[in-house]
């Protein structure tokens, strides 16, 4: 028996254990969609994975590679574990990017932990028969799995990325799949093969695209991340006549890479504003530590959509949280935490940043504390607003208009 025999062997064995894996943890829970699993490929898909490490210098990514005879058996146990693995940095392979074993970079594209891409097709809810966009090409392996189980022609799969796409048709193709893949801005959707009863996005993005509504047919479901630089979560919405779509926030939290183009950067963080009159330093009433609670995050974003984070350093090594808005206003909460200096919020510009913050912290109290799974949004042409409990709620939150194209 050959090597490659061997090697099939193992990745048929491991892809059918990983399956189980997921069907046990209650991630999958039909037999249609555990076969996908089971029976497709990833390591096909993913021949170059690049593994995320948090150091003190920032994000760090290891290179694992099927080509690498001394690595086959660890990538390969890799890409068969429940885990997101990195394919691509700054607009390029992974492979080409991290040429000495080790690199840094932004993160571009992945193959998604397998446990949130097996609970999304659950969500889904697709079936035969169904026609099914997805926004987000990637490496091909969403595709395939959507694919093998609801059959190559009711599939259509849009990227942004050429070389992304390229790729994907490649492999797709190596393991006897030919859904129809585009190249373009996932935001427009692909009308040519428009009505859809099924739109799945594996990217995030700051509203619904209002293509993706005018595509697909009433009744039919649309899964997205909807997000902005500070939170978000999943929304499952239902289109109805008349271009509307309304749903709410899943319970499970999940976030993507933002789709390309991203968000714009919001000036220059170290150009603050420190003018008279546009200027103020105080003790904040609200800890920048609220903004890692990923529920009141999410209602943060709701009341500072344009809003970007950063953070640094004071001069004795203590953080700084900092947001910073299109405008120029900018605010940077200090957290000493050496016990003798007290926090402290300095902000400045149009718009009293943490002012909002705290506002939306004081109705975060008021209301419970609700984490994103009590909202939901309703989506028109005209306008996208998210809603608190129910859609004829008085507290409501408007998305930021989409852009020209979208």
């Amino acid at each position: 028996m050959s090597a490659d025999t061997d090697a099939d062997e193992e990745a048929r064995r491991l892809a059918s254990a990983l399956a189980d894996q997921l069907m046990a943890e209650g991630h999958l829970r039909t037999p249609g969609w555990r076969n996908a699993f089971a029976q497709v490929p990833r390591h096909v898909f993913v021949p170059h994975a690049g593994v995320l490490e948090t150091t003190a210098e920032g994000s760090r990514y290891t290179l694992l590679s099927g080509d690498a005879p001394d690595q086959r058996d660890r990538w390969l146990r890799l890409v068969y574990s429940d885990t997101t693995l990195i394919t691509q940095l700054a607009g390029h392979p992974i492979e080409e990017q991290v040429r000495d074993g080790v690199g840094r970079g932004q993160a571009t594209s992945s193959s998604t932990a397998p446990s949130l891409m097996a609970w999304m097709l659950e969500t889904l809810d697709a079936s035969e028969g169904h026609q099914v966009l997805e926004i987000g090409t990637g490496s091909g392996y969403n595709a395939a799995l959507l694919s093998h189980r609801l059959g190559d022609a009711h599939v259509v799969s849009v990227d942004i990325d050429a070389h992304l796409v390229s790729a994907a048709r490649e492999r797709l193709d190596r393991v006897g799949h030919t859904p129809e893949l585009h190249v373009g801005d996932g935001r427009e959707g692909y009308p040519d093969r428009a009505p859809y009863d099924r739109v799945i996005a594996t990217c995030s993005l700051p509203y619904l695209p209002p293509a993706w509504v005018a595509q697909t047919r009433p009744g039919g479901l649309i899964l997205a991340n909807i997000a902005g630089p500070l939170a978000g979560a999943m929304l499952l919405a239902e289109v109805s006549e008349g271009n509307v779509a309304q749903g709410r926030f899943l319970p499970r939290w999940a976030g993507f890479m933002w789709a390309r183009p991203g968000f714009t950067k919001a000036r220059d963080i170290t150009a603050h504003d420190t003018s008279e009159g546009r200027y103020e330093v105080r003790t904040p009433r609200v800890d920048a530590e609220a903004l890692r609670d990923r529920a009141f995050a999410f209602l943060a974003q709701l009341y500072l959509p344009q809003a970007l984070p950063y953070w640094a350093s004071d001069d004795d090594g203590f953080p700084i949280t900092g947001l910073i808005t299109p405008d120029g206003s900018w605010a940077e909460v200090s957290s000493p935490g050496d016990g003798v200096r007290a926090p402290r919020v300095e902000q400045g510009g149009p718009r009293r940043l943490w002012d909002t913050v705290e506002t939306a912290h004081t109705f975060w109290d008021q209301y419970g504390r609700p984490d994103w799974s009590a909202f939901g949004v309703t989506a028109t042409f005209q306008h996208q607003r998210v809603w608190l409990h129910s859609s004829d709620s008085p507290n409501t939150w408007e998305l930021p208009a989409p852009g020209p194209g979208s």
